[in-house]
């Protein structure tokens, strides 16, 4: 037997190894050059599998059933993270790990519907507003500050103002710290000067306009939401700034133009913005007002500073984008690609290495002004 069908028969046998390690301690297989945090789990599941339990019969079925489909030790570990966190509900960690047994997607899709199932069991509980001190570690401590969405996206703005008035330079964690002692120290209010871009679609525009809006939320480019009813006060108190701006969109080409706009500098920016709410690279959370202005078409291989040739990106990912995946020179020598951003059918995607093309599943990120049409 080569190394690959040893490989194939022992990753098929997942709940055979839990047996064959369930009277072991962590430190026994910690021997065979695994991580004990790994070990740990492992013998914590094998407990559960082949130790005792108040539901005997739906462990044997589980044990018969994940056998049966030759379930490897990944994927058993996979199962019992999202499992064991229904142990405080009675007979939903079984009724889960059968379920999660009999499931027949890959280890990912595992995690996603087991994800799913717990959120829909043992909701998370709301953060509740405040302010959390912590204890003295190595002569520093740590404030946590716990308020609404837009109260703390309205500080935020405040403090990175300020941060860039100060030190611009600065790192930003350093740079708001500052901030916030200057501000503390001044007293009073400081207005953000961000210029943030809502992105709404025309029937929105429509059901406000008539009053109706209970059922509407909206995506801000600082990375937020609001309500139709925020978005309304928010009008009426001169919170939205002096002047709103209204981006054309098309289906498929994308961003078109923009108007009441100056400067095609600004004009680009904000469509950019509107159009992409959070930097689009996938799983990034940095809002577009944080964010930098990117040549889709690298301008230096000749890409025009044209609306549909511009998104926002944040700082990191506008340095590691692959700028020409033809050439490993825009890298530099043996550096691997990280992807780029390209625009698909009007929308701007990012395309791995390998040709797979995905977008940012952002909650705001999909409130953007192409999603809208």
């Amino acid at each position: 037997m080569d190394l690959t069908a040893a490989f194939a028969f022992i990753n098929s046998h997942g709940m055979q190894l839990l047996r064959l390690f369930a009277s072991q301690s962590p430190h026994d297989i910690v021997g065979f050059g695994m991580e004990l945090k790994t070990a740990k789990n492992i013998i914590n599941t094998a407990k559960v599998y082949f130790g005792p339990t108040d539901s005997p019969r739906k462990q044997q079925d589980a044990i018969a059933l994940a056998e049966s489909r030759g379930l490897s030790l990944d994927r058993v570990l996979a199962i019992e993270f999202y499992a064991k966190q229904l142990k405080s509900h009675r007979g939903q960690s079984w009724k889960l790990r059968a379920e999660l047994i009999a499931h027949e997607g890959s280890v990912d899709d595992i995690r996603a519907l087991g994800l799913a199932r717990v959120k829909e069991l043992k909701p998370p509980k709301p953060p509740v507003p405040g302010v959390t001190v912590g204890t003295t570690k190595m002569g520093m401590r740590t404030m946590v500050i716990t308020d609404t969405e837009r109260e703390i996206m309205d500080l935020e703005k405040s403090l990175d103002t300020i941060a860039q008035q100060q030190s611009p330079e600065t790192p930003r964690r350093e740079g708001l710290l500052h901030a916030l002692r200057t501000r503390l120290q001044r007293g009073g209010t400081f207005r953000p000067t961000y210029s943030t871009v809502i992105a709404i679609g025309l029937d929105d525009v429509a059901k406000i306009s008539a009053g109706l809006v209970d059922d509407i939320t909206v995506g801000l480019s600082d990375g937020t939401t609001m309500t139709g009813q925020e978005l309304v006060d928010a009008a009426l108190t001169d919170a939205l700034g002096e002047k709103l701006y209204a981006g054309l969109f098309h289906p498929t080409k994308g961003p078109v133009n923009l108007y009441e706009a100056r400067f095609a500098s600004f004009k680009h920016r904000l469509l950019a913005k509107a159009e992409n709410l959070v930097c689009p690279w996938p799983d990034c959370n940095v809002p577009a007002d944080r964010c930098q202005v990117h040549h889709i078409d690298a301008h230096k291989h000749g890409g025009h500073t044209t609306p549909a040739n511009l998104t926002t990106l944040c700082r990191y990912h506008n340095g590691v984008n692959d700028d020409d995946p033809r050439s490993s020179r825009s890298r530099g020598a043996g550096a691997p690609s990280r992807g780029r951003m390209n625009r698909h059918r009007g929308c701007v995607r990012y395309t791995s290495p390998g040709g797979h093309s995905c977008t940012n599943t952002h909650q705001v990120s999909r409130l953007g002004a192409m999603d809208l049409i």
